[in-house]
Order: structure tokens, then sequence, then C-alpha cells
């Protein structure tokens, strides 16, 4: 079971603290531990509206939590922490950093394809996973593997992801899956991510589940690591231009009573001196960076790809301890987009011809835009939230479930129903993703039936009045700023 535990992309276990044993979804966990009365967590809900994720170990449920991070349970009961690397500031060229990245990952796709016969790629029209895809097809023309490969696409069939993905399948000889997304598949996610601990917004599901049930596959490579490891980069920001964890997209919607939001993030904040200790002598780039893989990394990305691993075995590249503690040996300077254009070398030629779905160049050229009428969106879960889902939606965060809980400012969830149809986007925007995720949260806790962690419930205040205000202008200013951005 803890064959990876000091990767990155390890999957994180749900285990009662004072319980020996650990489960891998949080309905067994509670099923096996008997827990009678099922509390309702409300730091780990303030992270969610937060940050899209909660912090550190915490389930939206009191008393049962995640695997500490990087550990392993001993039969004693105790747990071992791997040894975490050390960042270091080494100075090298993007040639010899692409050739040491590429012979470990190299021995990351052996270790794990091994004898199966037929390997899955997740493969999209980015660069993390067509370098994985490159790697993959090297080792068949060598012989160094001899099984079947299957790449397995999701998204609207007119998405560059879609589009390129298919293509690089087809040159490289490969079967081809395509799983589209539509509102059908987005309203089934908001019930599986209710069922699930509603640790996520369901808009981050994809097309996980149907992947999940895919026959004939003996495991799914994905390389959705590469942008950290492979590139130093975090939702676009370099490793040296990280923030603190608690600097951006905070608690803007005040869907939060302010008394409950004030204890929450004075836990939270406690959670985060805590998982910092673990790690002592780390210079401040270095925790930020810990900070992204323990949290957004393992809590977002990790949590969603379960749903694929529960199925069929799932192994994400770039997470190997000798892979990462490489790149994290080198200065942010010798981690960039350049790496990925020299490694492209090692690959098939057609992989470097074929545009990057980012920006439709090709990758890490000045090349022109290719005109071929695809667009960069991989969905529309906006359109479709504020459309077709619309009604349901409301009609879960209006069913007193939440409500039930006393930790909300009703009100503002009132103003949010009314207002949300004001977004225009098809992208789902952040307003979009906290709906459905308070779809998918209502849901829960009607499924678990989760509790009230308070005898009394919270009243609203005038800080609630006035932070609901301050919520709403502050929207209002961002949809605006979207709309001449896309103009």
């Amino acid at each position: 079971m803890f064959d990876y535990y000091d990767c990155l992309g390890s999957r994180s276990y749900y285990y009662k603290p004072g319980n020996i044993g650990v489960h891998t979804s949080i309905a067994d966990c509670l099923k096996s531990n008997q827990q009678k009365r099922v509390v309702i967590d409300e730091a780990a809900v303030l992270g969610v509206l937060m940050k899209n994720y909660p912090l550190g170990d915490r389930t939206l449920i009191r008393g049962v939590q995640r695997i500490p991070w990087m550990s392993k349970l001993l039969d004693n009961g105790t747990w071992h922490n791997a040894d975490l690397p050390a960042h270091g500031n080494r100075i090298v060229n993007a040639v010899e950093a692409s050739k040491n990245l590429f012979n470990n990952l190299v021995e990351e796709v052996l270790a794990f394809i091994g004898n199966k016969k037929t390997v899955g790629i997740l493969l999209s029209g980015g660069m993390d996973s067509r370098i994985v895809a490159g790697i993959v097809r090297r080792l068949q023309e060598t012989g160094e593997y001899k099984g079947d490969v299957v790449a397995l696409t999701w998204g609207i069939p007119e998405s560059r992801d879609v589009v390129y993905a298919r293509r690089i399948a087809g040159e490289l000889g490969w079967n081809f899956q395509h799983f589209e997304l539509n509102a059908d598949v987005l309203n089934s996610n908001i019930n599986l991510a209710a069922a699930r601990g509603a640790e996520y917004s369901p808009v981050h599901l994809h097309a996980m589940e149907s992947v999940s049930k895919m026959e004939g596959i003996d495991g799914i490579l994905a390389g959705s690591y590469g942008d950290s490891i492979g590139r130093g980069e975090y939702s676009g920001r370099r490793t040296d231009k990280l923030p603190g964890i608690l600097d951006k997209h905070l608690h803007h919607f005040s869907f939060l009573l302010k008394s409950v939001e004030s204890d929450s993030l004075a836990r939270i904040k406690q959670d985060l001196v805590q998982a910092r200790a673990r790690f002592p002598d780390r210079t401040e780039m270095a925790y930020r960076e810990i900070e992204m893989q323990m949290h957004y990394m393992r809590r977002q990305l990790n949590s969603c790809m379960e749903v694929i691993d529960d199925g069929i075995p799932l192994y994400q590249m770039f997470s190997a301890p000798k892979t990462f503690s490489y790149m994290w040996s080198l200065s942010p300077n010798s981690r960039t987009d350049d790496v990925y254009e020299q490694l492209l070398a090692y690959l098939p030629q057609i992989l470097k011809e074929i545009p990057w779905a980012r920006t439709g160049k090709k990758y890490n050229q000045e090349s022109p835009f290719v005109e071929d009428n695809n667009t960069a969106l991989n969905n529309r879960y906006g359109l479709w939230l504020r459309t077709e889902l619309r009604s349901q939606v409301i009609e879960n965060i209006n069913s007193g479930a939440l409500q039930s809980l006393g930790i909300f400012n009703n009100s503002s969830i009132k103003m949010w129903c009314k207002y949300w149809s004001k977004g225009t986007s098809a992208k789902a925007d952040r307003l979009d993703e906290k709906m459905a995720w308070l779809a998918s949260l209502a849901k829960f806790v009607e499924f678990y039936h989760v509790e009230p962690s308070a005898i009394d419930e919270a009243l609203p205040t005038f800080k609630d009045a006035i932070s609901q205000r301050k919520a709403y202008l502050h929207t209002r200013l961002y949809h605006e700023a979207l709309r001449r951005k896309r103009k």
C-alpha cells in the first residue's frame, strides 16, 4: 500500500487518530470506526472556501483525518516520515538539466509499467503529458516496453486538448479514447464529490470516473506534476515568486459568518505552523514550494486523482524522490521552460511540432499562432452551471442542509444565488466553482448526516453585513475586469 509513500503523487489515506488502520475512503473510515456522531469541521470548510481544498490533514468531519504528508503507518501505530530532500541553488544549463530529468523519468516509467500488458496515458494538448507519452513511445521503440498504450483524453471536442491529443496519439500509433465533457458529466460529479467527502469543487473531477471504469487497462500514467517539478511553476507562478499560502484566493464571498471564520482561520494558521515544523531550517522559498506540494497538489490534485486510482492503479510522473530531489537541488533559474525544450530532443520529433494547447503555438517559440479554429477551453463548466444546472445547484444550496450547520451567512448565500447568473464567461470563475462546491457540500451533509459542531447556532452581526457588502462589490469588480479582458 505504501510503496510510494515518499512520492509527491502518493494518495493520502484516511484514518482516525488513536485507531490503528487506514482507509481508502471517508465512508470506509466512518464505517470501520463506527463513528456515532459526524460533526462538521469548520476549519476545513473555510479552507475550501479560501483555497479550494482543506489545508493540512483536515477533512470536513472532525476526528477523521488524512494521513500525514510523506509518512507511512508502522505496525506499532506510529508514523515514519520520509526524508524530504533539501532545496539547493545549483546552476546548470538546460541541456544538463534535461538529460538528468529524462533519465529519472525513464526510471519512473519503467518502475511503474513493468510487465503491464496495456497502460493508459492521460493525454492532453499540454506539455507534461506529451513528455510522458514521448518517453513511453521511446521505450516501445527500444523494446524496453513491449505492451500496448491507450491515450485517454477528456474535454469538449473542439478544444485544443482533444484535437492535439488525438493527433499525438495518431502520430505515435496508439489507440485513442475521448471522454466528452458536458453538463450531465458535471452534474454527476457534483454527486461524486459529495460522496467522496466534498473536499474539492466538482469542476476538478472532469471524466475521472469514466476513466476509472475502463476495461483492459492495467495501469495509468499521469503527468500532472510536470509543471511544478519539471518546469518549476505553480499555476503560472515561478518557484521563486510564490506568494505565502494565505496571501491569495481567500474568503472573498463571505459565505461563513465572521465569528466562525475568525476561529477557523486561527486553527488553520496553527496547522500551517505545525506543518512547517516537521521540516526545520528551510528557506522561505523552500517552505513555500513545500506548502504548495503538501497542501495544494496533495489536497486538490491528488484527492481528485484518487477517483481513477480506485478503479485502475494510477501513477503520477515527476513525483518520485529521485526526480523531484534533483529538480529541487537546482536554482529556480535552472528550472525553466528551456529544460522542457531540450527534453523534447530525446523524444519523437512530432511532439515538438504540434502546438502547445495553452498558447496555440509551438512550445517555447515565438512561432505564429495556429489558426485551427479550436478553443483553449477544455470545458464550459461556468456556462453549464449557470444555465442547465442552475436550478439544481440552487435547490441543493437552499435545501436546508447547509443552513442546519449554523456556520453560514444565510443572507450571503441568498445574495449569491440571486447574483450568480450575472457571470458571462464559459469558463468557471471563482464564484461558479464555489457554488458548485456548495451544492456538493449540501449533498455531503445530507448523505453522512453531518451535524453542527456547536450546540448554539452562531448569529450574524453587523460585521457580517459589512463583509457581505464588500464581497458583493469585490465580485462585481472582478467580473467587470474579466469582461474587459475578454474584449
